[in-house]
């Protein structure tokens, strides 16, 4: 038996149970009326230019995906956002295995069911083309076969969600490209080409702060989409009073500073304004063993700590927080041997060696995380390396320039999509430490 012809019988069959209850599946008999929002503008929830295969097999009008010519390369495919939205559910569900459902709004969700992975969590904001997690076959109704379970749903009861995966759900008839697919069961569409191409150029403020040679503070503003210093650099005319060796930007009023020596001690600084001048209150010692070379915060809740190759992450439960706040001293594991550290996202990080490497890491847990090198060379002449978010990324150097990139899909592991755009400033920036607020740029 052909290969395809194998894995659709296999489908046909452990579709038809549903994944709450078990019954023959059907077309959904949630109907959006006249007086409803219009359903979001979806493209195939794969990069730029892949061809799919549509099938709806016996529960239109939900389909199943996998990838053309002959579903090689389905399993571990990267699964991006179809439209904007916010996550609403993100978890391992029994029979569906890893799933995800996204609120596009309007009463709109998107579900995905049988993920190798997920990328995002409850609450996170997705752009179309955020990648969201990879394509799989987890849950016991997939039959160990890799494909997608694709389903758009309208919330008609108004509970808030779009119920899915059995007969009589929520879940109604989907348009990709202006192309409504799911009209009837066993339909198929071959060579459906992903039209989800969108790169908006990054939107949003990059707010960077620095430490100067004699330990004043500094506060710098950079459009992200053009790279243009708008505010700054702003200088206080106040030191920190000690040779600081890492730094992390919590938010746009507080900082984490270590200080140089042995004994680690932790500071944080609260910045009361960074208009026409930059004043900040006496850094507050927080306590001592910190003796990280670099810090990351992650603008969710985790801050990252290297000292040595070894990796830590702690939880910040606080905008400013004491040491008490600061909770977790998870040992993520050892071999980060690196010369820069900023986070692009939740549990993301990325960072230089010495050798020029660019590295990307999913930190998942203790000794759980995933490698992606993006590039093999040129990035050791950064002596700081800083993220806002939304894939920018600047490099300085110590002749003081700043340089920016920009990485299409941040959190695909590949470096195809990294590119360079051009630089902020040749010279200027005297700083010894860089960091930049994440999560400000979209």
């Amino acid at each position: 038996m052909p290969r395809f012809t194998l894995l659709r019988a296999v489908a046909t069959t452990t579709l038809i149970a549903t994944l709450g209850v078990v019954g023959a599946a059907s077309q959904a008999t949630a109907t959006p009326t006249s007086g409803t929002m219009a359903a979001p503008d979806l493209q195939l929830p794969f990069p730029c230019g892949q061809k799919w295969r549509l099938d709806t097999w016996a529960h239109a009008p939900a389909l199943d995906m996998v990838k053309e010519p002959d579903q090689h390369g389905t399993d571990g495919a990267t699964l991006v956002a179809p439209a904007a939205g916010t996550v609403r559910q993100s978890y391992t569900h029994g029979n569906a295995g890893n799933m995800i459902q996204i609120d596009h709004g309007g009463r709109y969700f998107t579900t995905y069911i049988h993920l190798q992975s997920r990328a995002v969590s409850v609450g996170d904001r997705v752009q179309r083309g955020t990648v969201i997690g990879k394509v799989g076959k987890t849950g016991e109704t997939s039959n160990g076969h890799p494909h997608l379970h694709f389903e758009l749903g309208y919330d008609a009861n108004g509970d808030g969600s779009a119920s899915w995966g059995f007969a009589g759900s929520e879940r109604v008839r989907p348009t990709f490209d202006g192309v409504t697919y799911g009209q009837a069961n066993n339909r198929t569409w071959r060579n459906v080409t992903s039209g989800n191409c969108s790169n908006p150029a990054p939107e949003g403020t990059a707010s960077i702060y620095g430490v100067l040679p004699d330990g004043r503070l500094t506060y710098t503003a950079v459009d992200a989409a053009t790279g243009r210093r708008t505010h700054g650099a702003v200088i206080s005319t106040a030191a920190l009073g000690f040779k600081p060796k890492a730094i992390a930007t919590l938010n746009f009023n507080t900082l984490l500073v270590t200080k140089e020596g042995s004994d680690g001690e932790l500071y944080r600084v609260d910045i009361r304004t960074n208009d026409e001048e930059l004043i900040f209150e006496t850094p507050v010692r927080l306590g001592t063993g910190w003796t990280h070379d670099l810090l990351a915060y992650d603008g969710k809740s985790h801050l990252f700590g290297i000292a040595g190759d070894t990796l830590r992450r702690y939880t910040v439960t606080a905008a400013k927080p004491s040491l008490s706040n600061i909770t977790g001293n998870t040992q993520i594991g050892t071999g980060f041997a690196l010369k820069t550290l900023t986070a692009t996202g939740p549990d993301w990080i990325l960072g230089t060696t010495t050798g020029g490497l660019l590295i990307s890491y999913r930190v998942i847990g203790a000794g759980n995380w995933q490698r992606h090198q993006l590039r093999d060379s040129t990035w050791q002449n950064f002596d700081s390396l800083l993220s806002p978010g939304a894939g920018v990324y600047f490099g300085h150097n110590p002749a003081g320039a700043l340089y920016r990139y920009h990485d299409g899909n941040p959190y695909d592991g590949q470096g195809d999509d990294l590119t360079g755009q051009g630089t902020v400033d040749t010279t200027g920036w005297a700083q010894t430490l860089l960091s930049a607020q994440p999560g400000t740029v979209t």
